[in-house]
């Protein structure tokens, strides 16, 4: 049984545990309730009595159109499993048949895992992550997956989340993290020098960052750096040790050490009348 995170690496996680087995044992995944994954909510929304749950974001966003609930309800997202409670714990083990579904084999499995996960057919891929509509899910009310449902409609919600927080956008060259970060900065109109460790607590809060501190801290610096090979317009100010040309930036001070904030030149490139 696959006990993964609900969130897109989660999928992952499933997706390379299965393509691990497929490879080396593909006979053990013809075995019908041979592998099993446990799934967990990702958003649960609660307004008085009334309980929402969700185990996809699609699905979620989809009822948040519907129904306005940002305004009534009360929303939490369950990063991973060190989210839930003892208590929902016990509440999820005590519903099985909601929480564990069984993965099966069928003809498609073979060619489906190869298109996912072998370095050969990486135009294949692009094919693949290109013929994806919008609002894709599985739908979890069911007792067994097969293995090219799982792939066509959940690892490829993983893949196009991976580009995009990979590949920085046309539009205005940046990732979704440092755009949190601008957007965060804007807010709190970051013009006096603030702690780069005090700023990631207030992006987490105010962006719905869902990653890693660590990681958050990171983008801040490498968006202030302004030796030469690192930014072409710093956005924000290196205010103590960012780092040098002769590391790549690796040797900035820690996080709580450095403060930051917006360049000057940083609301003339995003001007105020466009917020």
């Amino acid at each position: 049984m696959i006990m993964a995170d609900q969130d897109h690496d989660g999928s992952h996680i499933k997706g390379l545990l299965i393509n691990f087995l497929h490879f080396y044992w593909p006979s053990l995944l013809k075995i019908e309730g041979f592998l099993q994954q446990f799934i967990t909510p990702i958003v649960k929304c609660s307004k008085g009595k009334s309980t929402e749950v969700f185990f996809t974001i699609p699905q979620y966003e989809a009822w948040k159109e519907k129904y306005n609930a940002k305004n009534q309800w009360k929303i939490k997202y369950y990063k991973g499993l060190g989210t839930s409670t003892s208590a929902e714990a016990k509440e999820y083990f005590s519903n099985l048949d909601i929480h564990q579904i069984d993965f099966h084999w069928n003809q498609q499995t073979d060619n489906v895992l190869d298109l996912a996960f072998a370095k050969k057919r990486c135009d294949d891929r692009k094919d693949w992550l290109l013929s994806m509509e919008h609002g894709t899910f599985i739908d979890y009310n069911v007792k067994s997956v097969a293995y090219d449902t799982f792939v066509n409609r959940e690892l490829i919600l993983f893949s196009h989340a991976d580009n995009s927080r990979s590949i920085p956008h046309f539009m205005d060259g940046m990732k979704p993290s440092q755009r949190k970060v601008l957007f965060s900065c804007f807010k709190k109109k970051l013009t006096q020098e603030l702690k780069v460790a005090q700023l990631a607590g207030y992006i987490s809060e105010k962006s719905c960052y869902h990653h890693g501190e660590a990681s958050l801290t990171q983008t801040i610096i490498s968006m202030a750096q302004n030796f030469v090979g690192s930014n072409n317009i710093n956005l924000l100010s290196p205010c103590g040790q960012f780092g040098t040309r002769a590391q790549g930036g690796k040797d900035a001070a820690s996080p709580r050490y450095v403060y930051t904030k917006l360049e000057p030149i940083t609301r003339c490139i995003f001007h105020p009348d466009d917020d």
